[in-house]
Parts: structure tokens; C-alpha cells; sequence
């Protein structure tokens, strides 16, 4: 019998709503589509293989698992828990870590857990940047004052945030859509601003 982790969802989808789901099948996962597809084909709805879709192994290294419900009751969508959730990318959080500090990098993956309902997770994350914000401040200042030396602790908390937290708590493969960067870069440009007006204000000053 074929199964996957979507089976028991689908069978209870009317024919209507399961073509739904294939019809918008770019916003939902492979696992997803790959049980729609078989339940239409068990209810003769289509003819087998007429539908192509990537295979999904049924044992997978971590199943995704559902995004935290968002909406109202009179906004809920039926299709919602089988959509790919948006997060932001690997990408943004290096970007975030390397130019700003690891902390920024460390709020990016906490929005990504609470999202995927990793509370713990979430908890492990902010006391691991909280921590390695004060190590590296600690550090940088007994080392030599180099520039590229902070980037380099930048670029290792990077490499600790989703070569060890990201694909130990969301998975290596996870598939989702990608979260706009613009106000998490904002904000992050008006708190670095305002740090860097700090340590300039008594030199703009004569103070």
C-alpha cells in the first residue's frame, strides 16, 4: 500500500479540494503532492503516472512538520497545514550574521522555529547567541584589534547556526518558500546605526 505521512489527510479531502491542491501544487511539499496524486489515482480520478512528480522516499531523515496556524477561524484555509512555510533562507542568515553579528543571525532562525513550532529549539538558539555574543566581545577584546578578526567569529557562528541548528531542528532538505528580508534589515540597520552613532558621539561632540 502506498503511504506517506499525508495519506491519512488526504483520504479525508473531498475530489474537489484535493484538485485544488494540485492545481497550486508549486505551494505545497513533494510528500504532500505525492499523497494527493495517489489518492486520485485510488479513486480512479486519474489514470496512473498521468501526473509527474519527483519521488519522495517514505523514510526521510525528518518529516516536516506543520506550520503553526496563523489565521482567524473565519480565515482559515483548508489547504494551509500542507503548504510550505515561509522562512527566511540560509542565505539571509548568513548574510545577517556575517555583516551585522551573530545575533542578528541567531533572531532570523528563531523566527524559522517559531514558525515550524520548535519551542525549545527557539529557547536553545537565543541563550547560544546571547552567549556567544559576550564570548566574542570578551575575545575581541584581548586580540589584537583586526578588523577581519570579528569577521572571521562572524563567519564561525554562522556555520555553528545551520550546519548544527538549522539542520539538526528543521532538516538539511526542508522545503519552503523564501521570507523578504526587508524589515529584519531595517531594523537591523537603525540598531547598528544607532550603536555606531554611539561610540562617534563623543568625538562629533569634543566631548
Amino acid at each position: 500500500m502506498r503511504e506517506n505521512s499525508f495519506t491519512k489527510n488526504m483520504r479525508n479531502k473531498s475530489n474537489a479540494e484535493l484538485e485544488q491542491i494540485i492545481k497550486n501544487k508549486n505551494s505545497y511539499t513533494d510528500e504532500a503532492i505525492q499523497a494527493v496524486v495517489w489518492e486520485l489515482e485510488d479513486r480512479n480520478l486519474i489514470k496512473k503516472g498521468e501526473i509527474e512528480i519527483p519521488e519522495v522516499a517514505i523514510k526521510q531523515h525528518e518529516i516536516q512538520e506543520k506550520v503553526v496556524e496563523t489565521a482567524t477561524i473565519n480565515k482559515y484555509n483548508p489547504f494551509e497545514e500542507f503548504e510550505q512555510p515561509t522562512l527566511y533562507s540560509k542565505k539571509a542568515i548568513q548574510g545577517f550574521t556575517i555583516f551585522f553579528s551573530t545575533i542578528f543571525g541567531a533572531v532570523l532562525l528563531m523566527y524559522n522555529l517559531k514558525v515550524m513550532n520548535k519551542p525549545k529549539e527557539r529557547t536553545q538558539v537565543l541563550f547560544f547567541g546571547i552567549l556567544y555574543m559576550v564570548l566574542s566581545f570578551v575575545l575581541l577584546e584581548i586580540l589584537p584589534k583586526i578588523f577581519f578578526i570579528s569577521i572571521i567569529f562572524n563567519i564561525i557562528g554562522y556555520f555553528i547556526l545551520v550546519e548544527y541548528f538549522w539542520n539538526k531542528h528543521l532538516g538539511k532538505d526542508l522545503q519552503f518558500e523564501k521570507k523578504s528580508i526587508n524589515k529584519p534589515l531595517i531594523i537591523s540597520l537603525v540598531i547598528t546605526g544607532f550603536f555606531v552613532l554611539l561610540v562617534f558621539l563623543p568625538i562629533i561632540t569634543g566631548v
